[in-house]
């Protein structure tokens, strides 16, 4: 039987300290775990081994499927949602021609992997939906146990899709097939990382550096896309995904960008990430204008924001004479942005 206390011991070796919620899913981990009993060619078996952990954005859902994984399933496959669709589409056209294409998906799948770890499920493709089914129950009668995580119950996935009535097959085989676990609570633990990142230090708001750190938080790499839309126009950007931005300050505000463009960005992300800040004067007047109204509009938006930039140095950010009027209200909203408390008393925005 597995011990919890190895991967207590593990989170607190990171310096995490789970509350009673997250610990209790551990506990009825551990629980079903020990009465699993995986499938034989023999004996089918009905215990379960697959779990369905869901609840609120920054719960600590996927910092707990990854110390799972990280104690006890070190060989375990390991996909964010979008990246594990990808792979079945692109395998899906490899086998095109044969028949089942799917199950021949499926079976090189259960080859590689016995277990897989499925980070952010969420289905908004109708692709996606017609097929996951299939996919879902073909890997588990092929004896590979899944984890995932997701914002949404499982009754709720797929809500107001095309063609949903479809659906809903699926939604019964996962809970059939699945331990639903609901992670209860409020405390959004990605915030409380960002919160705590301090800026000041030395050396810590250049490109690698702050790449690590949101590769961490949110364990994808979001630099590998590095231009985004907004009405209809292409930016670029130091990285994204469908729930983060992160900008460059030189080189985003330098661009043909209007107050428009800010309310598209804060009603589309739910983080936006701004790094490459520096010194300006009235000769940088068109950019410190539109950094501006961009903070005005987050900040009455109350968009999750966070700029890294040594704070200490945020009288020279702005050195010039034509925007002082405004700029003066703007540096007092960037110290407040900047504190932990803004971070914390963030009102959760309406998902889109």
């Amino acid at each position: 039987m597995k011990d919890i206390t190895v991967v207590l011991e593990n989170l607190s070796a990171q310096d995490v300290t789970l509350d009673n919620t997250q610990t209790l899913f551990l506990e009825e981990f551990i629980e079903q775990d020990s009465i699993y009993k995986p499938p034989t060619f023999f004996s089918k078996n009905n215990s379960i081994g697959n779990f369905y952990l869901w609840g609120p954005v920054g719960r600590g859902k996927t910092m707990l499927l990854q110390s799972l994984k990280d104690s006890y399933f070190p060989y375990a496959g390991q996909f964010h949602f979008i990246e594990f669709m990808q792979l079945i589409h692109k395998k899906l056209s490899e086998f095109s021609g044969n028949s089942d294409p799917l199950l021949k998906v499926v079976k090189n799948l259960s080859i590689d992997f016995k277990i897989i770890f499925i980070d952010e499920f969420q289905i908004e493709d109708i692709a996606d939906a017609m097929i996951i089914g299939t996919l879902l129950e073909a890997l588990l009668k092929k004896g590979t146990r899944l984890f995932i995580s997701s914002n949404s119950d499982p009754d709720n996935l797929y809500k107001d899709g095309l063609q949903r009535a479809k659906f809903l097959k699926t939604i019964n085989f996962i809970n059939e097939n699945f331990f639903i676990h609901h992670l209860l609570g409020s405390e959004d633990y990605r915030l409380k990382e960002i919160s705590k990142f301090d800026s000041s230090a030395k050396d810590v708001n250049g490109f690698e550096d702050v790449k690590d750190f949101l590769q961490r938080t949110f364990k994808q790499d979001l630099a590998e896309k590095t231009e985004f839309l907004a009405n209809n126009r292409k930016f670029r950007c130091f990285g994204c995904s469908d729930k983060a931005l992160w900008l460059s300050f030189k080189d985003f505000f330098s661009s043909p960008c209007a107050s428009k463009d800010f309310i598209e960005i804060v009603k589309t992300f739910e983080w936006v990430f701004i790094s490459n800040f520096h010194v300006c004067n009235d000769d940088h007047i068109d950019k410190i204008r539109r950094f501006i109204s961009f903070i005005d509009i987050a900040y009455q938006e109350k968009q999750k924001l966070k700029c890294f930039y040594d704070p200490n140095s945020m009288i020279n950010l702005y050195s010039g004479d034509q925007l002082h009027h405004l700029w003066v209200r703007t540096e007092s909203r960037l110290h407040q942005i900047a504190s932990t408390k803004y971070l914390q008393n963030l009102e959760k925005k309406e998902t889109k």
